[in-house]
């Protein structure tokens, strides 16, 4: 009795729902025998449905909107189990012709996003115009209700804005991404899809601050969640809160701290944070701590022919490094290669081969390199292409930078001809090189010449059209220089990377005037980007500006406070003019709260104390500095000048003859060349 009573007033309601349909539509509302009729079809194609009858559902829906074809909702019923059993052009034909009778249907725009989602992605590939159709959708959907879900054939229907943000991600849109989460986030404090996901697009734009904001809600939310721990402990440690951090991967990993001088009872746990953790110690300049307390314990219990072995061990060479302890970092690395399968561990060859560089041991570098190499080619030298091609370009790279530094110009340019046979015609990286090795030994009509070729060759390939612009201007050809630059704009939000791009070229021509105006216009496509202040802050720099230099910098700071690179510019900025020096000492100071292991912060720091005379504390920063940046030749340069200015002249000199074999920029080679009394 009581099924028969909820089945009536189904039918009534729905009869309801048809009637009002079709008087907002202006159509005659079918009679009511007609509109009885198409109800009982309607149930029917149901129970149909439900019971796994496909051709019979069918019929019956067809049936029903025969009796009402003003109907939109037998329709978005009809187009929804075409979309089911992936009939999409069916399902797309009822959603269209629904969305004529009730275009602002939410059923049927939950339809016709539906339906664009299933064809955004096909075979790997995305088709860009239905994934904007999906987004339109569920604009459109969300405009009502940001809280608003749609079925995706889960276990649960998933937020619409949740899903536009993937979209906009996969439209390599970010900042879309993140208002569409902020939208869902504001509606929903808790809801762990937008608060997770807007974290991790905030780590991964550097805004560490807003990362760790919203990483925090979510951890709040689901403490147990180890990945969404491991979230807000790495932003954390990007915002100088490491202690904080590291509390927070103990208590996902289930670390109890012991107290000072008691031995911990057992090991660390073996987890997915456990490697982080590990990480976030070295990070943090706990050396020792990493490598006594979790890695030399977890790698004496797991197997050297795991994984996780070479993971642990590829940590425990960072941390080495880090001591500046090379020789041992050797030591560990060579020892963990023995019976390993080249091919499986190329991430130790990496760090052993460039220790080796560190070490100045370039010979073994190469040999290292060439080792890895040997596991990836081809009896005939080449490669057959995925990923084996990407590692096969990263060690021939490698390669010829170790050349390079060697001061081997030759082996360098054998190199790249042998990069064009090993990853083959279609792959760009051996041309590139060469432009660049052009640039770096200021031959730039052979730049100029290489990348015009390669531009007719490639002309799909944007990176040779943008190196024949720069070498244009380096030769004094800024007429092609900027009728290359005008022919890569759009007219579009995309077009802020070009003007950056080309306000660079300019400004290293010297046409200040002509910089600031491009850079501007990058500036008005991308108010809250802080790479073009910065390159805006360097013209002013260049023009004698240097408050509205200053004062730019400062605008970007309040655009991302916590910005370590910004910190140290401005710092480096002030300390070389000598002004203002303890607030520049302080920046610097925080950049490298921020990143403990940067070098370039760490020289930054070294050389605001020589500035003030603190030569001895200088000394030490700078010589760490060149602990974990030892190819820079800026940095050994400035230990020199120290070196010098405290009377240690063979040191000074050494390390200038370092800096001097670092060095590409003319200038600067010419710079060190002075110091050295060279020609």
């Amino acid at each position: 009795m009581i099924k028969n009573i909820l089945k009536q007033s189904a039918v009534v309601a729905l009869s309801l729902v048809i009637a009002t349909s079709a008087l907002s539509q202006n159509k005659p509302v079918p009679a009511a025998d007609q509109r009885a009729e198409a109800l009982k079809k309607y149930l029917e194609a149901q129970n149909l449905e439900k019971a796994g009858n496909y051709p019979g559902a069918v019929t019956a829906y067809k049936e029903a909107i025969a009796l009402d074809p003003a109907s939109a909702e037998l329709k978005t019923a009809l187009g929804g189990l075409y979309l089911k059993h992936r009939n999409v052009i069916e399902a797309e034909a009822q959603a269209r012709e629904a969305a004529k009778l009730a275009p602002n249907d939410l059923g049927v725009r939950k339809l016709l996003a539906q339906i664009y989602l299933s064809q955004t992605f096909v075979g790997g590939s995305l088709d860009k115009g239905k994934a904007n159709s999906a987004i339109r959708e569920l604009e459109e959907i969300t405009k009502t209700n940001a809280q608003a879900k749609i079925d995706l054939g889960g276990n649960e229907p998933v937020p619409a804005l949740a899903v536009v943000a993937r979209l906009y991600l996969s439209l390599e849109e970010e900042d879309k991404a993140i208002d569409s989460l902020k939208r869902l986030s504001d509606g929903d404090a808790s809801s762990m899809v937008a608060t997770s996901m807007l974290a991790e697009l905030y780590y991964n734009k550097g805004k560490y601050r807003e990362a760790a904001a919203a990483a925090r809600k979510a951890y709040e939310a689901n403490p147990q969640s180890p990945e969404i721990a491991g979230l807000l402990a790495k932003a954390l440690l990007r915002i100088d809160r490491g202690q904080e951090a590291l509390s927070i991967y103990k208590k996902a990993i289930g670390i109890k701290d012991t107290a000072p001088g008691e031995e911990a009872k057992e090991g660390v746990p073996l987890s997915p944070l456990t490697f982080d953790y590990a990480e976030a110690l070295i990070e943090t300049g706990r050396y020792d701590e990493a490598i006594k307390k979790v890695l030399d314990p977890l790698i004496e219990k797991v197997r050297r022919d795991s994984p996780i072995f070479l993971h642990l061990i590829n940590l425990k060479g960072k941390a080495l490094r880090r001591q500046g302890n090379r020789e041992e970092t050797a030591r560990v690395l060579e020892e963990a290669l023995k019976g390993q399968d080249v091919s499986e561990s190329l991430v130790v060859v990496y760090s052993l081969a460039e220790t080796y560089e560190e070490m100045f041991k370039f010979d073994k570098a190469v040999e290292t390199y060439e080792d890895a190499l040997a596991a990836l080619v081809n009896p005939d030298g080449t490669v057959g292409g995925g990923e084996n091609e990407r590692n096969a370009g990263v060690i021939l790279r490698r390669i010829a930078i170790a050349h390079r530094l060697a001061g081997n110009r030759e082996k360098v340019m054998e190199t790249y001809e042998r990069m064009r046979k090993t990853l083959g015609p279609k792959n760009f990286l051996a041309d590139q090189m060469t432009i660049e090795n052009y640039f770096n030994e200021g031959k730039d009509k052979e730049a100029y010449d290489l990348a015009t070729a390669s531009a007719e060759r490639n002309p799909d390939e944007r990176s040779f059209k943008l190196y024949r612009a720069q070498a244009a201007s380096k030769i004094g050809k800024t007429d092609v220089t900027d009728e290359i630059m005008r022919g890569l704009l759009k007219n579009g939000p995309e077009d802020a990377d070009i003007y950056l791009f080309w306000s660079g070229v300019q400004l290293e021509a010297n046409q200040l005037k002509q910089a600031e105006e491009t850079v501007r216009k990058a500036m008005s496509l991308e108010p809250n980007d802080i790479s073009p202040l910065i390159t805006l802050s360097s013209i002013q720099e260049r023009q004698n500006k240097h408050k509205e230099a200053e004062a730019t910098l400062r605008r970007a700071l309040e655009i991302d406070p916590d910005n370590a690179t910004l910190l140290n510019n401005l710092g480096y900025f002030l300390a070389d003019r000598g002004e203002k020096i303890p607030e520049a000492e302080n920046l610097i100071r925080r950049a490298v709260n921020i990143e403990p292991t940067n070098g370039s912060f760490l020289d930054s720091l070294g050389w605001v104390l020589f500035k003030q005379n603190k030569i001895a504390e200088a000394q030490k920063y700078i010589e760490q500095a060149v602990v974990y940046s030892p190819r820079s030749a800026t940095l050994h340069d400035h230990l020199g000048d120290i070196y010098k200015k405290q009377g240690m002249n063979d040191k000074a000199r050494a390390k200038w003859e370092d800096a001097l074999r670092l060095a590409t920029e003319p200038e600067e080679i010419k710079k060190i060349k002075e110091k050295l009394g060279k020609k």
